[in-house]
């Protein structure tokens, strides 16, 4: 009867092990799933972005007052603008286009939220009015040469 007892116990082992192998797997599979949706809800930390846009809008700032600085000064003298002020015109657009599409990915972040809403403040008027300066040129030197 022992060994009869032995075997039932060793077959029952084995039985529930198996049982427990395959509840280990769809428990593993369960909760990888949780876990992909628990991270698709966290929102993306882009704390970085959010530095990098305040830095642009400062820059941004500083050079877009620089070109327009520049632009009266050479209007003074001529009714050409020199190189160098374009120069300084196209970095200005380039540093406050990327800071404000830094500043609005940046926004839904936990972290940084502050840094990248003064970002897209800080570059959402120079970014605006270079725009519209830059389409302006554009239509103006097509009704020119027309």
């Amino acid at each position: 009867m022992n060994r009869a007892r032995g075997s039932q116990t060793a077959a029952g082992q084995a039985a529930a092990s198996q049982v427990q192998g395959q509840a280990k797997k769809a428990g593993r599979k369960t909760r990888k799933k949780t876990s992909n949706k628990a991270s698709k809800k966290q929102p993306v930390d882009r704390l970085g972005q959010a530095v990098v846009s305040l830095i642009f809008g400062i820059f941004g700032i500083f050079l877009f007052l620089l070109s327009c600085i520049k632009m009266n000064i050479d209007s003074q003298y001529s009714y050409t603008t020199s190189p160098g002020t374009m120069v300084t015109i196209v970095i200005a657009y380039i540093v406050n286009t990327a800071g404000f599409i830094l500043g609005i990915r940046a926004r839904r972040s936990a972290n940084g939220r502050g840094m990248a809403i003064a970002g897209i403040t800080l570059t959402a008027l120079p970014f605006v009015l270079m725009s519209l300066f830059i389409g302006g040129a554009i239509i103006l030197t097509f009704l020119l040469f027309r």
